[in-house]
């Protein structure tokens, strides 16, 4: 009599890990396929894990669960530091990838996406090089460094000097030993709303895409150049703090907006708008610039909901308002939404990215939620995570598990790793 065959797992398991300020996903599907949803932590605002560690507890924990070193599927959200910057570690190089999935903004073959990160480094680099002209507090210094740091401006520090957000995503890209395919697949490939396809690689997996947007008008709102006349500003102020001691202030507009002396004549721009420029360059915000930039960046978040079987996980990303307000206005977006099963709570728990609508009329009550997450000083995390976001998932009953602070009695299908690394959910699917 031959051996029966074991019965394939009829279960998910989602496996968040405790990486502080930042995302890191892993999650176990039936017949050993596995998926990785971000791999990023902020050097400054670390977890259990910093340098390699958390790329070699993904790995082994992995390799313990199916026995290879193989993940079906990466997804990286967006290019924040803490959701990538984990891939800089080299010991990726010894597994073997299926797919990679990536935003679409990732994709620099298309003219959009170069341009649009090129507007970003650009209104970035502006900004710290005039940071060191603002008279703001030590708080808001910090948090100013926090969001350029972690939008990919400035060098890493101690083991991290030689790490990037631009070498993670070029490992995103082109890394790892082996790709089934070789190219990453960029999110979403149409304008269709919602964007909807399936995987050889995960069979019995439905996709569904409803961030970020593609339509061109929709993006065009996050462009970080888009108030010329603050991005000039900005420019202005840099220009001064690189003035050499005694030296001419070297215009940072071009021909065509340069006014001559002569106040009789007029031209593109006037002596008076040029001296407009000047009182905005004097009391530029810096930190308000920088929470854009960090919203900007945040904007390009994917949204993604998973099909397995009856499980319907919903992966948010970082994504803000923009692409909330798109999902709530459409009706199969609203519709998909009221069917989760899991929710990965967006941008650790902040005021922006968890809509009121969303909680109250859209998702079903009972439903378990993760958030990654890390309580603490900094005006950067802006009440990260936010009490009232929690206090609506009581009114509601949605089981919100946080990476950093699991309760004592998690609820059921929770359970937490040794020494609070990381909490498993597991699903009926």
């Amino acid at each position: 009599m031959r051996p029966r065959k074991k019965k394939p797992s009829d279960t998910v398991r989602i496996r968040m890990y405790n990486v502080g300020f930042g995302d890191c996903f892993l999650i176990f599907l039936p017949k050993g396929k596995t998926v990785l949803v971000d791999g990023g932590f902020h050097s400054q605002g670390k977890g259990a894990f910093s340098g390699t560690d958390l790329a070699t507890q993904v790995i082994a924990d992995v390799k313990a669960a199916t026995g290879s070193e193989r993940i079906d599927i990466v997804i990286a959200t967006h290019r924040h530091q803490d959701h990538v910057f984990a891939f800089n570690a080299k010991n990726w190089e010894s597994v073997d990838i299926g797919e990679v999935w990536l935003p679409w903004v990732e994709d620099l073959s298309t003219t959009e996406a170069r341009n649009l990160w090129k507007k970003q480094r650009r209104f970035a680099a502006q900004l710290a090089a005039a940071a060191p002209s603002f008279q703001i507090s030590a708080e808001d210094r910090t948090a100013l460094n926090f969001l350029l740091w972690n939008a990919g401006i400035g060098g890493g520090d101690g083991a991290f000097a030689a790490w990037s957000n631009d070498a993670a995503l070029e490992t995103l890209r082109t890394g790892f030993r082996r790709r089934d395919v070789i190219a990453p697949r960029f999110l979403p490939a149409t304008t269709q709303y919602p964007e909807t396809f399936t995987t050889d690689i995960l069979p019995g997996v439905r996709v569904s895409v409803l961030g970020p947007p593609r339509d061109a008008e929709l993006f065009a709102k996050i462009d970080p150049e888009r108030d010329g006349e603050s991005y000039r500003a900005l420019m202005l102020r840099a220009a001064e703090v690189a003035l050499p001691q005694g030296g001419a202030l070297e215009s940072p507009f071009g021909d065509a907006w340069v006014a001559t002396k002569d106040p009789k004549v007029v031209g593109p721009l006037t002596a008076d708008e040029i001296s407009r420029l000047e009182d905005l360059a004097r009391n530029l915000d810096p930190l308000f610039a920088a929470k854009s930039l960090d919203d900007m960046i945040n904007s390009t978040s994917l949204v993604l909901v998973l099909d397995i079987g009856s499980a319907r996980l919903l992966f948010a990303g970082d994504a803000e308002w923009g692409t909330w307000k798109r999902i709530l206005d459409d009706a199969n977006a609203r519709s998909l939404l009221r069917g989760i099963t899991f929710f990965k709570v967006g941008h650790h728990g902040s005021h922006n990215a968890t809509p009121k609508t969303l909680v109250e009329e859209v998702l079903p009550s009972g439903i378990p939620a993760m958030v990654s997450t890390q309580k603490g000083d900094g005006s950067y995390r802006n009440d990260i995570p936010l009490k009232e976001l929690f206090d609506a998932f009581d009114v509601h009953k949605i089981l919100a598990v946080r990476s950093d602070e699991p309760p004592t009695q998690l609820p059921a299908n929770f359970t937490r790793g040794p020494g609070g690394t990381w909490v498993d959910l597991r699903l009926p699917c």
